[in-house]
C-alpha cells in the first residue's frame, strides 16, 4: 500500500468512483480529448523530457505524453484505474505508473515537467501537497495542470444539476467552493495563491473553451449523467418516489444540446503553468 494522505479521496477513487470510471474510460477519454490535446500541445516539444503525470487516471494523458516522445510516470490514487491504465499499454516501458498520492510521493528522479489533467484539485491541503511536488522537479522545471472553470463555464456538468436541484433534499450547509473537487481551482487567484505559496513563480492561467460531445444521443447522455459528475451524486440523494421526475427534468434540459453528430455541450478550462 502506497503512503496516503488524503484518506478521504483515497476512499472515493480506489472505491466505486474508480470503478466507474474504467467502466466508462472510452466515453471519458472521448469527452475530454480536446482538452487534453491542448494541454499537450501547449507543452511544445517534449521528446526525451521526464514528465510526472499527477492523477493519471486510467492513463488516457500518460499515454498520449508518451507517444510525443517524453518519459512519462503517471501517480495516481486508484489501483483500478491505475489497473485499466497498466491493461491498456500492456505493462510498457513507457509510460509506467504508480500508486501515490502526490501530497506524500517522492522519487529519486526528477522530472522536467509536473502534468495534471483534471487531478490536481482533490488534495485536503494543496499547499503542502504543490510544495512537495515541487521537490519532484529539476531547476527550471515546470508545471502544467488542467483545471476546470466555474460550473456556469460547463454546462455539460452544471445543466443537469441545475435541472434536478428542485428534487434535492436541501443540504444542511452549502458546499465549500474551495474543497476538493472538480471545481476547487476555477477561482485564478486562489490557483496563483497557491501555487505562489508553494514556491512556483511565473503563474499564468489560459482560459480554454471547447464543444464537448457528451454523448451519441439524448438516452446515452442522460445515462452518462446518472452515473458520473454532479448530477450523478446530486441523483444519489433523491427520495424514491423523485426519481422518475426528476430523470425526466434532466432528459427535458439535455435534449436542446442534441445535435445531428451527439449531444454536444460546451466545457471550459484554465490551462495553468508555472516555473520552478
Amino acid at each position: 500500500m502506497a503512503s496516503i494522505l488524503n484518506e478521504e479521496q483515497f476512499n472515493y477513487w480506489d472505491g466505486e468512483a474508480g470503478a466507474i470510471w474504467v467502466e466508462h474510460q472510452q466515453q471519458l477519454d472521448q469527452l475530454l480529448t480536446p482538452f487534453t490535446d491542448d494541454s499537450i500541445a501547449s507543452l511544445g516539444s517534449i521528446e526525451g523530457r521526464r514528465v510526472l503525470d499527477l492523477g493519471c487516471g486510467c492513463g488516457d494523458s500518460s499515454i498520449k505524453l508518451a507517444a510525443a516522445g517524453a518519459q512519462v510516470l503517471g501517480i495516481d490514487l486508484s489501483r483500478p484505474m491505475l489497473a485499466q491504465a497498466n491493461h491498456r499499454v500492456q505493462n510498457s516501458a513507457n509510460p509506467t505508473f504508480l500508486h501515490a498520492d502526490g501530497a506524500v510521493f517522492n522519487s529519486e528522479h526528477e522530472f522536467d515537467v509536473l502534468y495534471s489533467r483534471f487531478g490536481s484539485m482533490f488534495f485536503k491541503d494543496p499547499v503542502v501537497a504543490f510544495t512537495n511536488l515541487k521537490e519532484a522537479l529539476c531547476r527550471g522545471g515546470e508545471i502544467r495542470l488542467v483545471c476546470w472553470q466555474a460550473p456556469s463555464f460547463n454546462p455539460w456538468m452544471s445543466v443537469g444539476g441545475r435541472a434536478i436541484a428542485s428534487f434535492v433534499p436541501e443540504m444542511e450547509a452549502p458546499r465549500d467552493p474551495r474543497a476538493p473537487g472538480p471545481f476547487a481551482f476555477s477561482d485564478p487567484d486562489y490557483v496563483r495563491s497557491i501555487l505562489a505559496s508553494s514556491g512556483f513563480t511565473d503563474v499564468s492561467l489560459t482560459p480554454v473553451t471547447q464543444s464537448l460531445r457528451v454523448a451519441a444521443d439524448l438516452e446515452t447522455a442522460v445515462a452518462f449523467q446518472l452515473v458520473i459528475g454532479p448530477a450523478a451524486r446530486a441523483f444519489k440523494t433523491l427520495p424514491k418516489d423523485s426519481v422518475k421526475m426528476a430523470t425526466q427534468a434532466l432528459k427535458d434540459a439535455l435534449a436542446p444540446f442534441e445535435t445531428s453528430t451527439g449531444v454536444v455541450m460546451e466545457g471550459a478550462v484554465w490551462l495553468v503553468s508555472g516555473k520552478t
